[in-house]
């Protein structure tokens, strides 16, 4: 069995480590934003998991550019007003965003955010305070920005490919240790849609480019 998998994009950077260990979250993963970890730690020089759902992950990366790619709809500006609010209760000084959706993690928070152009994802890693990596050391709580486009073509590539390659291998280990299957049809309909808003958006011809 492989220790883990990698998954890149032109910014983002996912790292799963595919060893079980009993508890409501079973993996641990590295979430990566240029050079920025938003979720995980490094220590003694090597990236270190943080515990997580990795179904949850991921339908909660393609739910933010499912928000981002429909700004106008009523759903989503309800969300925006509440995760704004409780954005700014968590010390965040949020700007012009349109849209603004929360996260929380077992070991922090973060918050998806998009202008017209651009991404933004606020963020609170409890687990990187602790750091020993020099690098890393005072960079567990900021802001991350990208060009829109390319952050829901990150999304929507590195999801694919979990989704083709390493969803069954995350079920199976699931299933040998007794849990119930995730809905992973849903998933794959869910990334379908995005993707088809993301055409909408920005143009057939631009598919798969990435």
């Amino acid at each position: 069995m492989i220790e883990y998998f990698d998954l890149n994009g032109r910014h983002v950077f996912v790292r799963v480590w595919t060893e079980y260990v009993p508890s409501p979250d079973p993996f641990s993963l590295v979430f990566i934003i240029d050079n920025t970890i938003l979720l995980g730690t490094c220590w003694n020089n090597k990236l270190e998991g943080a515990e997580a759902d990795v179904y949850r992950f991921f339908e909660s990366l393609l739910t933010a550019c499912y928000y981002f790619l429909q700004p106008e709809h009523p759903h989503v500006q309800d969300l925006t007003k509440y995760a704004r609010k409780n954005a700014e209760e968590h010390g965040f000084e949020l700007k012009d965003e349109i849209v603004v959706y929360q996260v929380s993690e077992r070991s922090g928070i973060y918050y998806f955010c998009s202008t017209k152009d651009l991404a933004r994802i606020y963020y609170h890693n409890e687990l990187l305070e602790f750091t020993d990596c020099p690098e890393f050391k005072g960079k567990h709580k900021g802001v991350v920005e990208l060009p829109l486009k390319e952050f829901i073509e990150d999304v929507l590539k590195i999801s694919r490919e979990y989704l083709e390659k390493y969803a069954l291998v995350i079920e199976e280990i699931r299933l040998e240790h007794g849990e119930e299957s995730d809905d992973y049809d849903f998933l794959q309909k869910f990334y379908r849609e995005v993707e088809e808003l993301y055409k909408k958006r920005f143009g057939s011809e631009n598919h798969r480019k990435w």
